[in-house]
C-alpha cells in the first residue's frame, strides 16, 4: 500500500512532462520497486536545445548498495545526456538516445553531488521539451 501511495504522489508531480512521458517514468519506477528499490523519485524539467540542466543530489539517508538514476526524454529529444559529478569523479551515459541511465554502486550513491542534463539532439525543428529524471537506491538488507 506505501508504494502505491507513493506511486501516486509521483503521478501528481509532474503534471508538464505529458502522458507518454509520465507512463514511462512510472513504469520504470514501478519495475524498480518491485524488485527492492526504495528512495524512487522524480523530477520533470524543460530543457532547451544544448543548455544543460544541473540538480543537485544528495544520497539517501539509509545506507544503499546501489542504484539508479535515469532520464526519460520527450516526444521530440532524440539525445539526451545525463551525467553524475562527486567530488573528482563522474558517471555518464554516453550512447546517443533519449532514455539514459546510470547503474550506481553504493560509492556512487554516496558520493554523487549533482546531476547533469542535457539535450544535445532533438528532432523536426524543436528547440526544447520535457525531461523526466528518475532515481532509485536499493537498501541495505539489515536482516541478514
Amino acid at each position: 500500500m506505501k508504494k502505491i501511495t507513493l506511486l501516486v504522489i509521483l503521478a501528481a508531480s509532474i503534471p508538464c512532462a505529458g502522458g507518454t512521458l509520465h507512463s514511462e517514468a512510472l513504469s520504470f519506477l514501478e519495475r524498480l520497486s518491485s524488485q527492492g528499490y526504495t528512495g524512487t523519485g522524480i523530477i520533470a524539467c524543460r530543457l532547451n536545445l544544448l543548455e544543460p540542466c544541473t540538480v543537485m543530489v544528495y544520497p539517501p539517508l539509509n545506507s544503499s548498495t546501489g542504484g539508479f538514476y535515469a532520464a526519460l526524454g520527450g516526444n521530440n529529444i532524440f539525445d539526451l545526456g545525463l551525467r553524475l559529478e562527486g567530488k573528482g569523479w563522474f558517471l555518464e551515459d554516453t550512447m546517443p538516445d533519449d532514455y539514459p541511465v546510470l547503474r550506481l554502486d553504493s560509492a556512487q550513491v554516496s558520493g554523487g553531488r549533482r546531476l547533469i542534463i542535457c539535450a544535445y539532439d532533438m528532432i523536426r525543428g524543436f528547440k526544447s521539451d520535457s525531461v523526466a529524471v528518475v532515481w532509485a537506491f536499493s537498501p541495505v538488507d539489515r536482516t541478514d
